[in-house]
Formats: C-alpha cells, sequence, structure tokens
C-alpha cells in the first residue's frame, strides 16, 4: 500500500565501551553518563547540586566572606575522589565546614582519611565547625585569611 513507508528493524546497538553507569539514574531507566572531557569527573554533578544546595553555614561564609576576598575560591571543587566545601588553588588551602556527623567516630575516621589523600596531593585543610562558624565569625575568618596569605605567599616565593 501506498502512502507509509516501511519501517525495518534498527540493528541493535553495541554498547559503547567507554561510558559509565549513571551512578543516579532515573527510577527505571537505564540511563548512562557518555565519556566527560578530562576536566570533567562523574563527581561534577553531585559537586554542582552541593552548590546549588549549600548549608546555611556554607553560605554564610561564601556570601559573607570568601567571595568578597581578591583571592579565587573555588566552592564544592572536585579534588580526585572527593568533594571539598571551599578550595583556594592559589594557597593550596581546602577550607572545611563541619556539621556534627563529622563528630562521630565514623566521621571522624573519614576525615583523617580524606585529610591525608589531600595532604599528600600538598594541600592543607582547615576545618572549622558549624559551632564556631556560627559564634566566632569574624575569627574564623581571620584565621582563613592568614592561612591564604600564609600559602599564597608560599606559592610566590616556592
Amino acid at each position: 500500500p501506498q502512502g507509509k513507508p516501511s519501517q525495518l528493524p534498527s540493528p541493535p546497538r553495541e554498547a559503547d565501551p567507554h561510558s559509565t553507569p549513571n551512578p543516579f539514574p532515573a527510577r527505571g531507566t537505564d540511563t548512562k553518563i557518555t565519556p566527560m572531557s578530562k576536566s570533567k569527573n562523574a563527581l561534577t554533578p553531585f559537586s554542582q547540586k552541593l552548590r546549588r544546595e549549600m548549608t546555611r553555614e556554607e553560605r554564610h561564609l561564601w556570601y559573607d566572606y570568601l567571595k568578597t576576598l581578591p583571592h579565587t575560591i573555588n566552592r564544592q571543587k572536585v579534588i580526585g575522589r572527593y568533594i571539598v566545601d571551599f578550595c583556594c588553588e592559589e594557597a593550596m588551602l581546602i577550607i572545611e565546614l563541619d556539621g556534627s556527623q563529622h563528630y562521630y567516630p565514623e566521621g571522624h575516621d573519614k576525615d583523617l582519611e580524606r585529610d591525608k589523600y589531600l595532604s599528600e596531593r600538598g594541600y592543607s585543610v582547615a576545618r572549622y565547625s558549624n559551632y564556631d562558624l556560627n559564634t566566632n565569625f569574624d575569627g574564623v575568618c581571620l584565621d582563613i585569611r592568614r592561612r591564604i596569605e600564609a600559602g599564597s605567599s608560599n606559592e610566590r616565593q616556592g
């Protein structure tokens, strides 16, 4: 009959050996993440989500202090297999805000492992509790500035 072209079935597609399963597939789907550029990593979509959904303390530190500094500070930056709260590459400084989960043995042990991984890559890690940030904001900011300036001057000398 005229009018409709015959539909031939598509040949089966071979699996792409470079694609990685999506760690966050939509319910009931078998979605894949296609290969990404070398600068991206599987954690990038999650770090972007964390940037959009910062905690109250992270927003306070970012908008009321870090964003105003004359240094580039990245939020929720992927470094290897971790996402750090804030990073100043110029000073090789990581700034972490710790909520209550960090003070339980399991959280503390994970922090030690993470800090070791980051220090092996040349970073120093400054940790501040949410309590410190909320009760001594100026002191936390002063300590961060001191660490950035010390790290930045080491970078210029080295």
